[in-house]
C-alpha cells in the first residue's frame, strides 16, 4: 500500500506543480501588461523610460525564466515532493507580484531587492530539487559521473545577488542617481539572459541522457 500511494504521488504531483506554475505565470504576467498599458510615463523616452522598460524586460525574463526552471525540474527529473513543494510556488509568485507592482516611473531600490529574492528562491529550489532528485534510481543515468554540488558551483548564483544588492545600496545612498539604476537594468537583463542559456544547456543534457 505505501509504495502504491508513493506512486501515485509522484505520478500526479508534476501535473499539479505545472498547472499551479502555470496559472501564476499567467496572472504574472497579466499584471505586467497592465502596467505596460497604463504607464504613459513609458512613451515618454527619457531616461527614467529606458530605466521602467528595462525592469520590464527583467520582470518578463525573469517571468519566463521561473517556468522553464520548473517545466525542466518537473519534465525532467523525479523526486519525492514534499509539503514544501506545494506552497514555495505561492512564494514565487508573491515576489513576481511585487516585482511587478514596484515598476514605476520612479525607480525603487526595493525593486532590486526584491530581484534577488528571486535569484535566491530560484537557485535554492533548483539545488533543494537536484538533491532529492539524485536519490531516486528513475534519474540515476542523468547523474551518472556528475559530482554533487559544492559551493564553488553557486559563486555565479551568490555573484549575481551579492551585485543585485549593491547596485540596491548605492541607489540608496547616492541618492537615486538614474545611471546607477540604468546600470543594474543592463546588469540584470544580461544575467537572465546567461541564465536562460545555461537553461537550455541543461534541458539538452536531459534529452539526450541514455539510459
Amino acid at each position: 500500500m505505501s509504495n502504491r500511494m508513493r506512486s501515485r504521488v509522484m505520478t500526479q504531483f508534476p501535473v499539479i506543480l505545472l498547472t499551479l506554475i502555470s496559472i501564476i505565470q499567467a496572472l504574472a504576467l497579466e499584471l505586467l501588461w497592465g502596467k505596460i498599458v497604463d504607464g504613459d510615463y513609458l512613451w515618454q523616452w527619457d531616461l527614467q523610460a529606458i530605466v521602467a522598460w528595462g525592469s520590464i524586460s527583467v520582470t518578463m525574463l525573469g517571468i519566463l525564466q521561473v517556468w522553464v526552471l520548473y517545466s525542466t525540474l518537473v519534465l525532467g527529473f523525479t523526486w519525492r515532493p514534499t509539503m514544501r513543494d506545494m506552497l514555495l510556488p505561492f512564494l514565487i509568485g508573491l515576489l513576481e507580484f511585487v516585482l511587478v507592482s514596484l515598476i514605476g516611473p520612479d525607480f525603487s531600490a526595493l525593486w532590486l531587492y526584491t530581484l534577488a529574492g528571486i535569484f535566491l528562491f530560484g537557485n535554492t529550489v533548483a539545488h533543494i530539487t537536484f538533491r532529492r532528485a539524485r536519490r531516486e534510481i528513475e534519474n540515476a543515468a542523468f547523474f551518472r559521473g556528475r559530482s554533487p554540488a559544492t559551493w564553488r558551483d553557486f559563486i555565479w548564483a551568490f555573484s549575481n545577488i551579492f551585485l543585485l544588492i549593491i547596485f540596491g545600496i548605492l541607489y540608496t545612498a547616492l541618492r537615486s542617481p538614474d545611471w546607477i539604476a540604468l546600470t543594474a537594468m543592463v546588469f540584470a537583463n544580461v544575467t537572465l539572459l546567461l541564465q536562460m542559456v545555461t537553461s537550455r544547456r541543461l534541458w539538452k543534457a536531459i534529452v539526450d541522457t541514455e539510459d
